[in-house]
């Protein structure tokens, strides 16, 4: 078996493993209420973003594509949610896989101005969730059609740990391992356009699907998001926590052979 074979037969082996891991890792989930769709926590996300760190960003997507748009399938989605966890989870693995190992070759100094910039802007948007949440004595409420959308405690309360947290990273991040502040960085920006894409996608399915105008839909996007956030932030923080561990182990591995 030549080079080429050899390495697609391994991206194949490691294709079925993690997508069964990313199956688990959505399928042990707590559910977040909301007024749009079925948010929950969950460790799949987790799983995308180690695997495109340890190998590549397609071996890491593809893999989050395959087991949780299953998860999607089986459980009874909607083509719309499912054709999003498709899109988004292989954006995150391609993402991650290519800032990562772009970082890695250059070995030049990491962009931390994107953990400042991401970091900042969550906490100025939770931080104005908090204010008017306090000033309409404890949420802030909008009139939509035939229904009140009540902005909560998990909305701003999320979006302001989420920004402190990357804006916490931030500053310590260069005191971290070259690898583990590239790592820091991939993950993020992923992080950042899975939030956006999630976004997007409940504003365009409830205009599409709900019969809301795009003010009221912006509205219950919104609302809809603090499940995104959570997830996002419990990825990057074991990321910080394990990715050098494990790396390091998988080196030793490979050398003992």
């Amino acid at each position: 078996m030549n080079t080429k074979n050899r390495k697609i037969l391994i991206n194949m082996c490691l294709i079925g493993l993690f997508s069964a891991l990313c199956y688990v890792g959505v399928l042990i989930n707590i559910p977040i209420p909301s007024p749009l769709g079925k948010p929950m926590i969950h460790l799949g996300n987790l799983v995308v973003v180690i695997v495109s760190l340890l190998f590549d960003g397609v071996v890491g997507g593809v893999s989050g594509s395959i087991g949780m748009g299953l998860y999607d399938i089986i459980n009874g989605y909607d083509i719309w949610s499912i054709s999003r966890t498709i899109i988004l989870k292989l954006a995150i693995g391609l993402i991650v896989g290519f800032v990562y190992h772009k970082l890695i070759k250059k070995e030049s100094k990491t962009p931390l101005f994107v953990l400042f910039i991401t970091g900042g802007f969550l906490t100025i948007l939770g931080g104005t969730f908090l204010i008017l949440a306090t000033i309409n004595n404890g949420s802030f409420t909008v009139e939509a059609i035939n229904k009140t959308i009540t902005i909560t405690w998990p909305v701003y309360t999320f979006t302001l740990i989420m920004g402190l947290f990357l804006l916490f990273v931030g500053i310590l991040s260069s005191k971290f391992p070259y690898k583990l502040q590239a790592a820091a960085i991939a993950t993020s920006l992923a992080i950042c356009v899975n939030i956006c894409g999630e976004f997007i996608y409940k504003v365009l399915k409830q205009m599409a699907l709900g019969g809301t105008n795009f003010i009221h839909s912006v509205y219950l996007g919104f609302t809809s998001l603090p499940s995104t956030l959570i997830n996002g932030g419990i990825t990057l923080f074991v990321i910080l926590i394990i990715f050098i561990p494990i790396e390091t182990a998988i080196l030793k591995k490979y050398k003992r052979q």
